[in-house]
């Protein structure tokens, strides 16, 4: 009986609701570049993070499957072949804006440091660069810097390789070497040249963290659900995909200066991103930070923006040292449009994200950095800042990587 009475009212009650949202003005991108939640915010948060959730399902049963037939005949877990396929060179194909780039970045609270990246392009391009610092000597910079465009020579063809720099996968998922034999510059003194000899292991700590894969589904499901659908943006991500996988180790071997030998052993994360189409003019910025802490744990956290697709992406993952577990970030506050949108970079800030379910507060406190750039004509400007941070009053370092797009900047290569 009472079920009758309200229906009459029910109905156009509901109706006024339904009609007041779908007329509701959405609010407008802060800064014209950073979408915000609109009306249906929640209705595509919940049909995206459905598929995400049911997409990971499916690929966690497909990973058992493939760990289990994987076994020695002793019950010895191997490298499983999906994991080894993805350790492969990538093939550049005829595709403009095809890249395969392998990087490398560590550092301890002493001040040793590396950071070196090779990206492969179509044509024989490379886009490569090596960071060193060991105690007591300057910052040392590979000697095309700021600039890391470069062509290779036929004998470096296909592989990780330009100038006497070389970076080699030996066991899948384990190990990797990078070696350097030649001349570095001062960051304080760039007319003056040293000679350098590297010969560095990188040896896994952690497994590796896959983002095609191991994103948090409800934290990828509220990035997206902010965004304008249609078919073509969805088309647009699909153009747009890259695979992006790291993992946390350690970085060992020697550092010969002049002459006078350093020994390297810091924590560094290593990763490889490959795919058909990489363009960083579609990318507005970006901030990553690779945080290394005197308990053990390590850990990469970010925020992404590239407006066609997504104008705000939470990335990152924590890698607990207690249980050796290796976590999405579930969760982060750092807003790209709250820190340095006009290159005004802060040198002592914080932010919370949360993993496995629980909080951690990070603040950073910068101590150094350099630039570099990226492309023919410099269409992206990166910061390397070296920085002492506290999560939850853990002490360690930390390197953070803060990209701009650089499109409008009417600076050229070797100035």
């Amino acid at each position: 009986m009472l079920c009758s009475c309200l229906l009459p009212l029910l109905i156009p009650v509901g109706l006024v609701v339904f009609f007041r949202i779908l007329n509701k003005p959405n609010k407008p991108a802060i800064f014209g570049i950073y979408q915000q939640r609109n009306k249906f915010f929640w209705f595509k948060f919940l049909f995206i993070y459905t598929i995400l959730r049911i997409k990971q399902l499916i690929h966690h049963l497909y990973r058992i499957y493939y760990v289990e037939s994987g076994k020695s005949c002793d019950g010895t877990l191997q490298v499983p072949k999906l994991d080894e396929a993805l350790e492969n060179k990538y093939y550049l194909g005829d595709n403009a804006q095809a890249i395969d780039a392998v990087y490398f970045n560590g550092n301890n609270k002493e001040g040793d440091a590396v950071i070196c990246g090779i990206a492969r392009r179509p044509k024989n391009i490379v886009d490569a660069f090596l960071y060193l610092k060991v105690q007591g000597e300057d910052l040392l910079l590979s000697p095309e810097l700021p600039d890391t465009y470069q062509e290779q020579a036929l004998v470096e063809h296909g592989l990780y390789k330009i100038k006497g720099l070389e970076i080699e996968n030996f066991i899948p998922m384990r190990t990797w070497k990078l070696t350097y034999k030649g001349v570095m510059k001062p960051k304080n003194d760039k007319q003056k040249t040293v000679q350098v000899e590297a010969d560095l292991t990188w040896s896994a700590v952690f497994s590796h963290f896959n983002y095609d894969t191991q994103m948090s589904p409800r934290c990828m499901a509220k990035d997206l659900a902010r965004e304008k659908w249609s078919r073509g943006y969805f088309k647009l991500l699909k153009k747009l995909h890259q695979t992006h996988y790291e993992q946390m180790g350690v970085l060992q071997g020697t550092v010969t200066i002049d002459g006078k030998p350093h020994t390297i052993d810091i924590p560094c994360v290593r990763d490889h991103s490959f795919g058909p189409f990489r363009d960083w003019r579609t990318f507005h910025r970006y901030v990553y930070h690779f945080i290394f802490l005197e308990n053990g744990d390590c850990m990469a956290i970010g925020s992404v923006c590239q407006p066609s697709a997504l104008s705000h992406l939470t990335i990152g993952y924590l890698c607990r040292h207690s249980d050796q577990a290796v976590l999405a970030v579930q969760s982060s506050d750092f807003q790209l449009y709250q820190h340095g949108e006009h290159q005004t970079l802060p040198r002592d800030y914080g932010f919370i994200f949360k993993a496995g379910n629980q909080p951690y507060a990070v603040r950073v406190q910068v101590d150094s950095e350099d630039v570099f750039y990226i492309g023919k004509e410099r269409e992206a400007k990166f910061y390397e800042r070296w920085c002492r941070v506290d999560v939850n009053g853990v002490k360690g370092s930390a390197c953070v990587e803060w990209h701009y797009n650089n499109v409008q900047d009417k600076s050229k290569r070797g100035e």
